[in-house]
């Protein structure tokens, strides 16, 4: 199966399609994904990523995301096992080339199918969760601004960009640092006027990080009115807690 999803002249559309969904299937059953990683399920799959951002770029080809999608689910779902350090899962995947093939498969999806979004920013998550190398492409490659871009989506696209931005910012100070000065503040000022009580609480979670690591961010924050946009949240009970916490590190820093 892995032999007939490898990318080249010979790849047949179709059949590829029927091979991704079944390979989706089989990932996950959870029957043995560590077997399907050491047989480089992840390096073909990444691979197949990077041929479907091509043919993107060389046509207007609607099809596309019947490939695109069962390849991102089957992705996610093998950089979520636990075999995937000991296996040397990661390592199939360390290359700048499937970040840059990320985005542009979410600019296809932003414009041709905004439902697939949820897809590739899941893969997104996976990537950056656990791995610096990840993170710092993600930034490397100035990719911080066509993700903010997509705040807009929906709310369900808005707490997967923010987790994403939060998966950079956890990595630490200077992370943090390339993630400010920019578009990010006011970004999450328009964020925290959303009234999904998610997104306003994934926000709060990304200023926690900023405000702990880029204590600059924290000047900025209250010269914007950031006290303002935290106001409006102080009586919701989901809420109310994390907006306290935010609220006195912002006045006593």
């Amino acid at each position: 199966m892995l032999q007939l999803l490898q990318p080249g002249p010979k790849l047949n559309p179709g059949v590829a399609v029927e091979f991704a969904w079944c390979l989706h299937y089989i990932t996950c059953s959870q029957v043995n994904n560590a077997l399907l990683i050491t047989h480089g399920a992840l390096s073909t799959l990444g691979l197949l990523l990077l041929d479907l951002a091509g043919a993107v770029q060389r046509t207007e080809d609607a099809g596309l995301e019947l490939l695109a999608c069962p390849v991102l689910r089957c992705l996610s779902n093998l950089l979520t096992e636990a075999a995937v350090e000991t296996v040397g899962g990661q390592m199939q995947l360390r290359d700048e080339r499937v970040m840059a093939a990320l985005f542009i498969l979410l600019q296809f999806f932003l414009q041709k199918q905004p439902s697939l979004l949820p897809e590739g920013l899941w893969l997104l998550n996976n990537l950056t969760a656990n791995s610096p190398s990840f993170c710092t492409s993600l930034l490397s490659l100035d990719l911080i601004e066509p993700l903010l871009q997509l705040l807009p989506v929906s709310n369900v696209v808005s707490v997967m960009v923010l987790t994403v931005l939060c998966n950079v910012a956890e990595k630490g100070p200077a992370y943090c640092q390339h993630l400010w000065p920019g578009p990010l503040l006011p970004s999450l000022l328009n964020t925290l006027a959303f009234s999904d009580t998610e997104v306003v609480g994934q926000s709060l979670e990304l200023l926690h990080l900023l405000f702990l690591y880029q204590p600059e961010a924290v000047q900025a924050f209250l010269q914007q009115s950031g006290l303002k946009a935290l106001e409006r949240h102080q009586e919701e009970a989901q809420l109310q807690d994390r907006v306290h916490a935010l609220w006195q590190t912002a006045l006593h820093r």
